[in-house]
């Protein structure tokens, strides 16, 4: 019993204009209907309610990693494994059938700061998107909403208790320049979650990036020559990865951290998928961008 997928993505920020202008504006995606100043900006990618939500804040952090289970059974499972390492399990009141946003969930902090929310049974919308946009369509389903990569104080920890306490399993690795990349997969996408050393100019607590699969690598060209003739600083340019095969680029958003726009990634079909180290993240471009 495991976290099975990525579900969704929440950020205080303190620049909610900017972040509409690129994600909705630019790029094209659809935003849920806000009633006042005070609501989040909810980002739809799917035939789920939202993947992406915004809150209007005095501050820029990460407000939770939420990810989903298959069964109320797996998540008190977990809720219990995760309180047996004594890290404190906050059960979420999600509030009448017709308001909730999941049948279940609670929230727990991990060891590095970062704010987690396990959930069994998101709420879906079969509203159709809006089309017209640039990219296409993601790809979700039951490989969720995509990845997230997070620095570490602690790397052979943080590791240790995702594995061991909420069940991802090891795909492979990329040791580089002094960086240590360990990429963990919780259902056939090729990684959900990556935790990183301290490298470069992250610590510990730092959030890399989200990843976000469209459906074809056109939208991803598109994006990107939208993302660069708008001036929108990228953390990393136009390439493609050694281990998972993606075809993509980064750009730096609003709030600090980057969101990854990628094509192609590799799936892992089978029980017996060989482990590998890679030397290289890239195999061509993703040339690291300064920031300022």
């Amino acid at each position: 019993m495991s976290i099975t997928r990525l579900g969704a993505l929440s950020v205080d920020v303190t620049d909610l204009d900017t972040w509409r202008q690129v994600l909705v504006d630019l790029l094209g995606l659809q935003a849920r209907p806000r009633h006042n100043d005070s609501d989040p900006l909810l980002i739809r990618l799917d035939d789920h309610h939202h993947r992406i939500a915004l809150y209007p804040a005095r501050e820029d952090r990460i407000r939770a990693i939420t990810w989903e289970v298959d069964s109320l059974d797996d998540l008190r499972d977990v809720a219990e494994r995760v309180a047996a390492e004594g890290i404190d399990v906050d059960w979420i009141d999600t509030g009448a059938p017709e308001e909730r946003l999941a049948v279940a969930a609670f929230r727990f902090t991990d060891a590095e700061g970062f704010p987690n929310e396990v959930v069994f049974g998101p709420t879906i919308d079969h509203t159709p998107l809006a089309g017209g946009g640039v990219i296409s369509g993601f790809v979700t389903g039951e490989l969720g909403l995509g990845h997230v990569v997070l620095m570490c104080r602690d790397y052979p920890a943080a590791v240790d208790f995702y594995t061991r306490v909420l069940g991802f399993e090891l795909t492979d690795y990329i040791v580089w320049d002094g960086a240590d990349a360990t990429f963990l997969h919780c259902n056939p996408r090729h990684h959900s979650l990556a935790l990183m050393n301290e490298c470069f100019s992250f610590t510990g607590g730092d959030f890399n990036h989200l990843m976000i699969e469209t459906k074809s690598l056109d939208d991803v060209g598109r994006a990107y020559d939208l993302v660069t003739g708008a001036g929108i600083a990228l953390q990393m340019t136009f390439g493609r990865h050694t281990n998972d095969g993606v075809t993509s680029f980064y750009m730096r958003t609003p709030s600090g951290f980057a969101i990854e726009i990628g094509y192609g990634g590799d799936t892992i079909d089978s029980d017996d998928w060989e482990v590998k180290t890679f030397r290289s993240p890239s195999r061509w471009g993703h040339e690291p961008q300064k920031v300022g």
